[in-house]
């Protein structure tokens, strides 16, 4: 049956809050790209500011460019009732239509993506999808046991993909657990046999960032000029996508030419970067693959000492510092030279090395992690098309 997504779909449905309530916030920077679910850390009293409103098990879109093309969009995981940024789009299956799960991976579709973002208005490099124009987009509806049906063989990929994701969360915690107990406690192997000057181990010194290491950051290539972008290979690292995390992909590749002829520059394997900007502010993230950056992205370089891993941690460990000395009204800052300046507590060669040997095989066991759930992702993918065509015959 052809029918209009505005006839069949709740399109950014009314949810009433109640003034002065706490409720989940999700912004558009928490969804994460091939991963069904979204839920909150973060809270926000409602005093009837704008942002998109939705509840548990509704589909949240980004509308602006390049975030649908890139494919942000989830479903809200949360107790009851949220609230977003204001660059969401919601959707919401209709009673006896359409399901909930089947909503989500219909507009997950490249060719809906594609649709929305040829509506795009506005000044340049920040579009906005046109909500009327995707409620006129017509499609074949499936009845509703079929399309339960194709929802729930894709969903099977998926909570493969968070049950992966639970054992990433759980090799992060070890590896923090161990940062603290060597380098907060002090309680590194041989600890005993160290002599404590000024209470720090003997050979430790405190001293500005800059002394062990060297800090840069990339570019942005002229967003006017899509072939910079169309059909790259080059991986381009963004603040949103630096999370406390191992970067195996990128959202988006740039071409040698916007390489050539911007700021970004190509960076090694196994390198650090931080969020200087934005809601990002202080994120961290070691990237697996060369790649090059934005000009938010303060990249880490060692002088002599590879400390990448003990410095994830300490950065992570001193964000909230890091925050109270950025800048700036309207979003928060960290520049170079305030970065160069924080004082750090580096450890002496030998216990660099052992924390090395301890800590590096869990991070390369996150990244076989990374990789099986990127696999994960493209079988879906490339499984959603037929299953949403009828190439691929479910039965009710």
């Amino acid at each position: 049956m052809e029918v209009r997504i505005g006839d069949s779909i709740e399109c950014n449905p009314t949810v009433k809050l109640v003034k002065g309530n706490e409720y989940p916030l999700i912004d558009i920077d928490k969804i994460t790209v091939g991963r069904k679910l979204v839920t909150n850390k973060d809270t926000i009293v409602y005093e009837k500011q704008s942002g998109c409103k939705f509840q548990n098990g509704d589909t949240l879109m980004a509308r602006i460019t390049p975030c649908l093309e890139n494919g942000k969009m989830a479903m809200a995981s949360i107790p009851d009732k949220g609230i977003g940024s204001t660059e969401l789009f919601v959707f919401r299956g209709k009673k006896g239509i359409t399901d909930n799960d089947f909503v989500y991976y219909f507009l997950k579709q490249s060719y809906i993506r594609n649709l929305a973002a040829n509506s795009m208005t506005g000044a340049s490099g920040r579009q906005r999808a046109d909500l009327k124009f995707i409620k006129k987009i017509k499609f074949d509806l499936p009845t509703l046991p079929i399309q339960q049906k194709i929802a729930s063989t894709l969903s099977a990929y998926d909570r493969l993909i968070e049950n992966n994701t639970r054992r990433i969360r759980l090799l992060e915690q070890m590896a923090e657990n161990l940062y603290k107990e060597w380098f907060v406690r002090f309680r590194f192997p041989e600890h005993e046999k160290v002599e404590m000057i000024n209470g720090l181990p003997k050979g430790w010194k405190r001293t500005k960032l800059i002394k062990n290491i060297k800090t840069s950051s990339g570019g942005t290539p002229s967003r006017n000029k899509g072939e910079y972008y169309k059909n790259g290979t080059i991986p381009w690292i963004k603040t949103g996508e630096l999370q406390d995390c191992i970067l195996i992909n990128t959202e988006e590749c740039i071409t040698e030419d916007a390489v050539n002829n911007s700021s970004a520059k190509l960076f090694p394997k196994g390198t650090l970067l931080m969020a200087m900007y934005g809601v990002n502010v202080g994120k961290l993230g070691i990237s697996e693959i060369e790649a090059t950056c934005n000009q938010a992205c303060c990249v880490f370089t060692p002088k002599q000492i590879d400390y990448k891993y003990y410095l994830f941690h300490y950065l992570k460990s001193i964000r909230e510092y890091l925050l109270s000395i950025s800048f700036g009204a309207a979003q928060q800052n960290l520049s170079q030279e305030l970065i160069k300046s924080i004082r750090v507590l580096f450890p002496d060669e030998k216990t660099n090395i052992s924390f090395v040997k301890e800590v590096e095989p869990l991070f390369k066991e996150i990244s076989i992690i990374q990789q099986q759930n990127q696999l994960l992702t493209r079988q879906r993918d490339l499984l959603l098309p037929r299953l949403m065509s009828g190439k691929l015959e479910v039965k009710s």
